[in-house]
């Protein structure tokens, strides 16, 4: 057990030394424009790496206690268990609440889609025949309906195209 804590130790100061001596003094000089950025980064790696292997002794250290693993094999189990309760009193509270209020369940919104589905599919199945039926309209020109004619110009109904009324007295200012 001694020699683990010298080596927690030993991780512990190389991580103070690191983030607490190295790293101000490179950003200082780094900011002061003495350093340049290649040496900050190196830096930087080293305090992550120490700060890694700290929190991985420690880790170590914690783990291989039995007390801790007694304690946290319990909590974990006391844990799973209430979620285990909280999940069956949520399906036991929604199970019948929800039905309750009016909203709907699961298998009837499933249900909807699926006649949703039926009428797009059969609305297709108009609109295609909707489609042949126009196009063996289309043969006979009485029966093209009036949206779907082509216009040529502007004008009224009764087929007179509109004429713009005449200008033979005005003069025109770009002239």
């Amino acid at each position: 057990m001694l020699g683990n804590q010298s080596f927690v130790l030993d991780r512990l100061s190389t991580f103070i030394e690191t983030a607490w001596l190295d790293f101000p003094a490179e950003v200082t000089k780094a900011l002061a424009g003495v350093s340049d950025d290649d040496q900050l980064q190196r830096v930087g790696w080293k305090v992550y790496d120490a700060w890694i292997g700290l929190a991985n002794e420690l880790t170590n250290t914690l783990y291989s206690d039995p007390l801790f693993g007694e304690v946290s094999g319990r909590v974990i189990e006391t844990a799973l268990r209430l979620r285990h309760l909280a999940g069956a009193a949520a399906a036991a509270f929604f199970g019948n609440f929800w039905p309750l209020i009016g909203l709907p369940t699961h298998r009837e919104l499933v249900a909807l889609r699926q006649e949703l589905l039926a009428l797009r599919e059969e609305l297709r199945s108009f609109a295609h025949l909707s489609d042949a039926h126009d196009r063996l309209a289309s043969d006979s020109p009485s029966v093209v309906p009036l949206w779907k004619q082509t216009q040529t110009g502007y004008g009224p109904a009764n087929g007179h195209p509109i004429r713009p009324p005449s200008r033979q007295g005005e003069r025109n200012v770009a002239a």
